[in-house]
């Protein structure tokens, strides 16, 4: 059949509106699709925005820094309304007293770079409140920078906690002077140092006769009496270290004159009697001194403290003393950590840790040993040396080894020490990962980290933390309330349990002070959802004060002993 060339032109016409439409509907559904697409990833957008004004104090400024919007929250904890703040500069709410925080941070985002930091504000009403503040600049299509927006979480439960924690630590719960934390923190500080210990005769004596309350009220008045003296000269400063135990430290004092009025601070003391229970009881002190350099001030001062009761004469740290003894206990202790790790008598102890809501044990720590021809020693008499001497790292190895090879078949957890240096070797901390991932033993690990070493490298540590939680690994924070106690690194850490130094637990029953900071760890723990574990709970007595107190696990002689099966 033949077409004409005005039929062909018809068919050409219908074919080609054919494709048309078929093009124009595929072209609809696609924009269709997009637009749908679109529409959930604005209203997910909206969502994410809602949420983060609601959990978040909010705040936009213009380039002077007056503020042009704030969201309720805002409101709600600066106390002032909306038509009050609008337009005012952002100092309106100044309460940080530290310019140079506020120079750091508008050159910081002047230079388009975001600023992070902690600030304290002021409220309407003139009390404070403290906020974790991240600002960012915004910038137009031009890249220019139009206004800034703050983004902030109120902190104040923290800092507070962590200050009357900090206040507590530096300052002695009986007699109100410096604490032993206090004395390393101002070693640190001051340059030039002298050192005195001075502790009371027979105190022991005193407690047994009199009782502990009159023994108490006898180290208040002699605190009281050595602060009096003490207080008089600015470059002194006076400490308890333990029970009948003082420090007096002075910086850029010569050493005759320190020695001089140290001897006359002891003579006045000693001449004056103590009144208790209707007796006059006189007090005689010891002393002894340092002047070694600062990183061993403590440590010769407490050695020669204890040098002065079987040797009287000499009062004052001589390095030759002790360097002959030293270097003769640390070539012993090289040469038996070698032995010790070439027939494999390196090995973990295991001490049973108690649920106290289930009263069962469900959980073990792994504790280094050395097996010394059947004698079993523990790290405390050769893990310093070892580090010294290059060996530390393969008694880890070791521990990790053998703990590891033993719990792989069992159903308990376990947990390992690890120390910040631990994490930021290389080595040991891919050896470790490497180990739990040969094993495939991630879910029953628990790292126990020691919190009394302060975090240099917080970003390194994180990413360490990422890891072995992806693994399956649980993190618990060692020796909490000893040193370096800061809530706001252990809400950073994210840690599953707390464990409340040993040292605190063991004088419980004795010491308020001691009460008051387990009291306000578990309070702090059980607010932000991590689990407290009391250490060395020796006795009855003291397992039912930290229950009562509200602890989860206890750990101690009184529960389990630690020994190499379970």
């Amino acid at each position: 059949m033949e077409f004409t060339l005005l039929e062909y032109i018809f068919f050409l016409l219908i074919f080609i509106s054919i494709i048309y439409i078929i093009i124009n509907s595929f072209i609809s559904n696609k924009l269709k699709a997009k637009f749908r697409e679109l529409e959930r990833k604005s209203n997910i957008l909206r969502q994410y925005n809602q949420a983060t004004k609601t959990s978040n104090i909010i705040s936009n400024s213009d380039l002077k820094g007056n503020i042009t919007y704030v969201n309720d929250t805002f409101c709600e904890v600066s106390q002032y309304k909306r038509e009050e703040i609008l337009g005012k500069p952002h100092n309106i709410l100044k309460g940080e007293e530290d310019s140079e925080i506020f120079k750091d941070m508008w050159k910081t985002i002047k230079n388009g770079n975001i600023w992070r930091g902690n600030i304290k504000n002021r409220k309407k009403d003139g009390t404070f409140y403290y906020i974790n503040t991240t600002i960012s600049p915004i910038f137009d299509e031009d890249g220019n920078i139009f206004e800034y927006v703050a983004i902030r979480h109120e902190i104040t439960d923290l800092v507070l906690k962590t200050e009357k924690l900090n206040r507590i630590l530096r300052e002695d719960y009986l007699t109100e002077i410096g604490s032993r934390y206090k004395l390393i923190e101002d070693i640190g500080k001051k340059d030039n140092l002298s050192i005195s210990i001075l502790d009371i005769k027979n105190f022991s004596e005193v407690n047994d006769f009199f009782g502990y309350k009159i023994g108490d009220y006898i180290l208040k008045l002699v605190a009281k009496r050595i602060e009096e003296l003490v207080i008089k000269k600015t470059k002194y400063s006076v400490y308890r270290l333990t029970s009948d135990v003082f420090a007096i430290l002075a910086s850029d004092e010569e050493k005759s004159s320190f020695m001089r009025n140290i001897e006359e601070i002891s003579k006045i003391i000693s001449s004056k009697a103590v009144r208790a229970k209707g007796r006059e009881i006189f007090v005689s002190l010891n002393f002894s001194f340092s002047f070694e350099p600062k990183e061993t001030l403590l440590e010769t001062a407490n050695v020669i403290r204890k040098y002065t009761k079987s040797h009287p004469n000499q009062i004052i740290y001589d390095r030759s003393l002790e360097i002959e003894k030293d270097y003769e206990k640390n070539i012993f202790w090289t040469l038996k950590i070698k032995k010790a790790l070439e027939n494999n008598d390196i090995i973990p102890y295991y001490q049973g840790i108690y649920n106290l809501h289930t009263n069962k044990i469900e959980k073990y720590e792994a504790l280094m040993r050395l097996n010394d021809g059947g004698k079993t020693v523990s790290p405390f008499f050769f893990l310093d040396i070892a580090k010294k001497s290059g060996q530390y790292l393969k008694l880890t190895k070791k521990m990790i080894d053998n703990s590891f090879e033993y719990f792989k078949d069992k159903e308990f957890e376990f947990s390992i020490n690890f120390t910040f240096e631990d994490i930021a070797n290389k080595e040991v901390s891919d050896y470790v990962v490497d180990k739990i991932k040969e094993f495939n033993i991630g879910k029953k690990i628990v790292f126990e980290i020691v919190e009394s070493e302060e975090i240099d490298d917080f970003e390194l540590i994180d990413s360490f933390f990422h890891t072995i939680r992806d693994l399956g690994c649980k993190i618990a924070i060692d020796d909490f309330g000893s040193g370096y106690s800061n809530f706001e690194y252990l809400i950073k850490l994210d840690a599953d349990y707390i464990k409340i130094d040993g040292s605190l637990i063991k004088d419980v029953l004795i010491s308020k002070g001691n009460e008051n900071i387990i009291s306000m760890i578990i309070s702090f723990a059980r607010d932000q959802g991590f689990k407290t574990i009391a250490e060395f709970v020796s006795s009855k007595d003291i397992f039912e004060k930290v229950r009562d107190l509200g602890v989860d696990y206890v750990q101690g002689y009184y529960i389990h002993e630690p020994s190499a099966e379970i």
